[in-house]
């Protein structure tokens, strides 16, 4: 029986081994980026189901004490709804006591409904998640209610702002119906805008 040639058998043996390295390594690449692809495309739709905050227009009336939210850019916060309906406030304190009792101001929602609660980053006036931000509770700068809940989306200017105006620092957990009735009083008035007209707006996406 004849024999093959060694020099050829290994070339064989060496080619078969390179291509089945070649399509593991591309079978690797393929899997890798359809992964990343996939975790790109949840974080995506993650980003897109959080309502944005809306704009506040100037009839539209606080959902808990009917004041008039466009008046105090500074000082505003809202609640957007899942079915993409928005209810505005003029301060923080405000918001929490609607939330605390929703029953009392909203017929229409539960706290279920909520998506999202937006509030003011007392520093650049930018919107923030006030599930995430950190609150100056009851220091010297009064709101438009008084005694306010001050939002700020870092934690090194809150306590520069705590140290420079009073008050203690908080989480949104650590809001309590307790700690808000700590805030009542000192209320200042502001005219007409004492004005009800309903127990706030709600206006659709």
């Amino acid at each position: 029986m004849k024999k093959g040639n060694p020099y050829h058998m290994y070339l064989k043996q060496f080619f078969t081994v390179a291509i089945f390295l070649v399509l593991a390594i591309l079978a690797g690449c393929v899997t890798a980026g359809s992964k990343t692809a996939e975790q790109s495309s949840a974080t995506e739709s993650a980003q897109i189901s959080i309502p944005q905050p809306m704009v506040i227009l100037a009839d539209a009336s606080c959902g808990k004490c009917g004041m008039y939210p466009a008046n105090y850019p500074r000082w505003q916060a809202q609640i957007v709804f899942k079915d993409g309906s928005m209810t505005p406030f003029d301060g923080c304190k405000c918001m929490f006591n609607f939330m605390s009792s929703m029953d009392q101001y909203d017929k229409a929602h539960s706290s279920d409904d909520v998506a999202v609660m937006w509030v003011k980053d007392f520093n650049n006036g930018k919107w923030i998640d006030g599930t995430e931000a950190y609150f100056v509770v009851g220091s010297k700068m009064m709101g438009p209610m008084g005694k306010e809940l001050i939002p700020f989306a870092d934690q090194a200017t809150a306590m520069k702002f705590h140290q420079e105006q009073g008050g203690n620092m908080m989480m949104y957990a650590e809001i309590t119906p307790e700690v808000l009735k700590s805030l009542m009083g000192d209320m200042k008035k502001h005219g007409g805008d004492m004005k009800k007209h309903g127990h706030g707006s709600q206006m659709k996406m």
